[in-house]
């Protein structure tokens, strides 16, 4: 099972978005946008392993640019 990544649009979004998940209690990483899924993405997403779905919700209702969803394979 691979990674979920919501994909931002600048790394100081990431930045933003990272912070306002953690005062939700909600765990995410900054990582690198795997290389085929960065059309719009500046390049990093945010990890976030549980409640995908409601951090993205969160992110988007705190204006963090959300430009799609990803996922990062995982090595065998």
């Amino acid at each position: 099972m691979g990674k979920p990544l919501i994909m931002v649009s600048s790394i100081t979004y990431a930045m933003k978005g990272k912070s306002v998940l953690a005062q939700m209690g909600i765990r995410s990483d900054i990582v690198r946008t795997p290389s085929d899924s960065r059309n719009s993405s500046c390049g990093y997403s945010l990890f976030v392993p549980k409640k995908t779905d409601e951090a993205q919700k969160i992110l988007e209702e705190n204006g963090i640019n959300v430009v799609g969803r990803a996922e990062k394979g995982s090595a065998p």
